[in-house]
């Protein structure tokens, strides 16, 4: 049986082996890559605290006059450190975001990735690789995906290989000898290296395939009963015959929030409205399918009810653009005191997130992390509900902890550092394979001459 996997072991390794090493390397490089873009950009990531900050409306009504049309303010993230500015998430492009001195107003910079680790990204995702778009095969994803499926091979025939059948073995694979000849070494490197590695490496492969196949995506969802709860939004859409309305349930789109009356009235056909636990926007479906104006627009939160049935007495227009600068301003006004009250119930956190109605606050902390408690707000800022991370979705948990398990955060510094060491053992490992499979052939070729 041994011979077998020996044999599989070998046969797999080789055609995969380049792949996985670049795959390990990158990602152990991008381990530490928040730590390292800030003490490079520390000129736009930190700033020296003087006196109280601005309010969070008044530095969102500052970053949005800088803003070109169409991009607005998403939302504020709040650091505990006071010498951490803030971030300003935008709209658009995707993941956007600019930083703000929180004590002046000023905007500092882009959050954008140093070229450096862009390519390691780029290199550790798609192998430089980009997307063809329109169904085309993106050869980069589908690459490293098998690659990584090959290494998860791998590894578990090498420990079924290198398993030791009594202690003293045990105790024998598990050292690495430097003293006896470069041959000794790497043949330690190759096996203790990934006895030490394996539980590491088989965490980041498997959470790294979900992020290359949606088959397998899928299946890890399913199979945690992580398929419920999925946010949805409403879709109104107006016939072209009749002019009749019905609701179409869809994927949510983060494109239109709560109290952002712009990114959800748009040109004439479908516009899509979110529903989010305790905020509720509705829209009348002919102004909303006409995208002209927003007469007879109604705003509906869990507590009360407010028409805006004639938007000249609101805002003297009714325009779209202006009528969206009013809604926004009401937001900003928002957010403040969405801000405090909850800054009150929780002293301590890491980060607050606050966006339309919604507070998240992330707790400093081992395991998920990307689990937070989140409460949501009315337009007045008061707290009208409660949601906490260990009673949200299966979906949400899981994602997190794919994250966290992936790119070993959920230990802490000690956590990254394993990850990391792992990360370079698992780089490390193809090479030594290489090495001794290259070094038997030449000395079978040698023999027959």
């Amino acid at each position: 049986m041994r011979i077998f996997f020996r044999k599989f072991h070998l046969w797999v390794s080789v055609p995969f082996g380049i792949v996985i090493t670049i795959t390990c390397f990158t990602g152990a490089l991008l381990m530490f890559e928040d730590e390292i873009t800030a003490a490079c950009r520390d000129n736009v990531t930190s700033v020296t605290p003087a006196g109280e900050p601005l309010p969070l409306d008044v530095l969102a009504d500052r970053v949005d006059s800088t803003l070109p049309d169409g991009v607005d303010v998403k939302g504020i993230v709040v650091s505990d450190s006071p010498d951490e500015v803030y971030k300003v998430n935008l709209s658009k492009p995707k993941k956007a975001a600019v930083y703000v001195n929180q004590y002046t107003g000023e905007v500092t910079g882009k959050d954008e990735r140093l070229p450096f680790f862009q390519t390691v990204f780029r290199l550790h995702r798609w192998l430089m690789d980009s997307n063809p778009g329109d169904g085309k095969v993106f050869w980069g994803r589908v690459i490293v995906g098998t690659s990584t499926l090959a290494f998860v091979v791998i590894l578990l025939s090498g420990f079924v290989i290198w398993w030791p059948r009594n202690r003293k073995m045990l105790k024998n694979r598990l050292q690495i000898v430097v003293k006896k000849g470069k041959n000794r070494f790497w043949h330690d490197l190759h096996v203790a290296g990934g006895f030490y590695a394996l539980l590491f490496l088989l965490a980041m492969a498997l959470t790294g395939l979900t992020w290359s196949f949606e088959w397998y995506r899928n299946g890890v969802y399913e199979i945690l009963g992580a398929n419920d709860g999925k946010s949805t939004t409403v879709a109104v859409a107006k016939s072209k015959g009749k002019g009749a309305v019905e609701p179409v349930l869809q994927e949510r789109s983060d494109e239109c929030r709560a109290y952002t009356l712009a990114a959800c009235v748009k040109d004439a056909g479908t516009t899509t409205v979110t529903t989010e636990p305790g905020n509720t926007i509705q829209w009348n479906a002919d102004a909303v399918s006409g995208a002209t104006t927003t007469a007879d627009a109604k705003f509906v939160d869990s507590e009360t009810t407010h028409s805006i049935n004639n938007l000249d007495a609101l805002s003297g227009t009714t325009a779209v653009g202006n009528a969206a600068s009013v809604v926004a301003q009401t937001q900003f006004n928002a957010w403040q005191v969405a801000f405090d009250n909850v800054r009150n119930r929780v002293p301590q956190y890491e980060t607050i997130t606050v966006s339309d109605g919604t507070v998240s606050v992330q707790k400093d902390g081992y395991g998920n992390v990307r689990a937070a408690d989140k409460y949501f707000f009315n337009e007045s800022g008061e707290i009208t509900s409660v949601q906490l991370y260990k009673d949200s979705s299966v979906q949400s948990k899981v994602g997190g902890w794919i994250y966290s398990l992936h790119t070993g955060v959920w230990g802490g510094w000690i956590g990254r550092i394993l990850a990391f060491l792992a990360a370079l053992l698992g780089a490390t490992l193809p090479i030594t394979g290489y090495y001794f499979w290259i070094r038997r052939l030449y000395g079978k070729r040698k023999s027959r001459q």
